[in-house]
C-alpha cells in the first residue's frame, strides 16, 4: 500500500491528512473486492465512490447524510410537501411516546443505514426487541471502518415517521435517482421489498437496462413509468445540484412523491459484479477539480467542543 499512496501522491492531491482515510478505503476495497481502488482513473462507480470519500468532502453531505437534518435541506430547495409527516425525535427509545402515536408509524435512526423498524399495528410491537434493535444502533460508530466519513459526524438520534404504504397495503417501491453533477443519470428500481426484493435499472426515457448492479437483488427488466415520472426527476436534480454525486430516494404513492434520503456512499461504494462497472460509467462527474480535506478542521472542532464540555 506504501507503493501506491507514492504514486498516487504523484497524480492526486493527497497530503499527510488524507492518509488514514487512504489507507482505511484501500483497506475496504482489498476485503470485500480483492483489489485496490483505481483512485487516478476511476473506471467504474466502486472507484469513484472511493475517489469523492476523499476528494469531495463538504458540510453539506455531512447535514444530507442526517435523516433528520436532511428534512430541513429538502423544505429549503423543493418544499416540505415532499417530506413524510416527522411524529417525533429523541435520543433513546424509551423517550418515544407511543400513545401520542397512530396505529401504524416507522422507526428509525438517524445515522446509518438500514435501521428500520415497520409498525403495522403498534398494539402488536415487541418493544423489547425494538429497543434492542435501537440502541444498539445508536451505540454503533457506523460508518468510519468502510470510510464513510460524513456520519462520524452526526449526533445518533431515533424518530418516529409516517408509515407509507400502496393501495394494496405494501410498502411502497422505491425510486433511486443516481445524480452527478447535478443531473439524474439512470435510476435505481427497487420493488417488493418484505418478500424477493427485485432491481431494474432504468434509463432516462423510462427503458429498462439488461445491467444488474445490486447482485444482493433479483434483477428483473420490469418497469412502468408512473405519472410523477418528470416530477420525481425534478426533485431529483434540485437536491443534487450543489454535489458531484449523490443518490436521491423517493417514493411516490397516490400521485404523492416523498423524499426518503440522500446517499453519497451507497454499499460505501463496494458493489460486485460487471453491472457497477456500467453505471460507473454513467456518473462522469467532475474529477478535475477537489475539495480541501474537511477532516482536520472539524476533528479541531470537535475538540475544542470536549474542551468546553469539560469545564462546565
Amino acid at each position: 500500500m506504501q507503493l501506491k499512496w507514492l504514486q498516487d501522491r504523484r497524480c492526486l492531491p493527497l497530503t499527510t491528512a488524507h492518509r488514514e482515510l487512504y489507507d482505511i478505503v484501500h483497506r475496504l476495497c482489498l476485503r470485500e473486492l480483492e483489489r485496490f481502488p483505481n483512485l487516478v482513473n476511476c473506471p467504474d462507480y466502486n472507484d469513484r465512490i472511493q475517489w469523492l470519500k476523499l476528494f469531495d468532502q463538504s458540510r453539506d453531505i455531512i447535514r444530507c447524510s442526517d435523516k433528520i437534518l436532511a428534512r430541513d435541506y429538502v423544505k429549503e430547495h423543493v418544499g416540505e410537501q415532499y417530506l413524510v409527516k416527522l411524529y417525533q425525535v429523541h435520543n433513546h427509545y424509551d423517550q418515544i411516546d407511543f400513545d401520542a402515536l397512530p396505529d401504524s408509524f416507522v422507526i428509525k435512526t438517524n445515522h446509518d443505514s438500514g435501521t428500520v423498524i415497520l409498525v403495522r399495528d403498534k398494539t402488536e410491537l415487541d418493544h423489547q426487541a425494538a429497543k434492542a434493535k435501537i440502541e444498539k444502533a445508536l451505540k454503533n460508530p457506523y460508518g468510519w471502518l468502510n470510510g464513510e466519513w460524513a456520519y462520524l459526524y452526526i449526533t445518533p438520534k431515533v424518530f418516529v415517521e409516517q408509515f407509507i404504504i400502496t393501495e394494496d397495503q405494501k410498502p411502497p417501491p422505491d425510486y433511486k435517482f443516481h445524480c452527478a453533477d447535478g443531473k439524474v443519470r439512470c435510476l435505481q428500481y427497487i420493488s417488493d421489498r418484505g418478500s424477493v426484493t427485485k432491481e431494474s435499472i432504468v434509463q432516462l426515457d423510462g427503458k429498462v437496462t439488461s445491467t444488474h448492479f445490486d447482485h444482493n437483488m433479483l434483477h428483473i427488466e420490469e418497469f412502468t413509468v408512473p405519472t410523477t415520472w418528470e416530477s420525481m426527476m425534478s426533485v431529483a436534480e434540485s437536491l443534487a445540484t450543489p454535489f458531484k454525486y449523490v443518490r436521491v430516494d423517493m417514493y411516490s404513492t397516490n400521485q404523492n412523491v416523498y423524499v426518503g434520503e440522500m446517499t453519497f456512499f451507497p454499499m460505501a461504494g463496494c458493489y460486485k459484479g460487471e453491472g457497477q462497472k456500467k453505471i460507473g460509467q454513467l456518473l462522469d462527474f467532475d474529477r478535475t477539480t477537489y475539495k480541501p480535506l474537511l477532516l482536520p478542521e472539524l476533528e479541531e472542532e470537535r475538540r475544542r467542543f470536549m474542551e468546553k464540555k469539560c469545564k462546565v
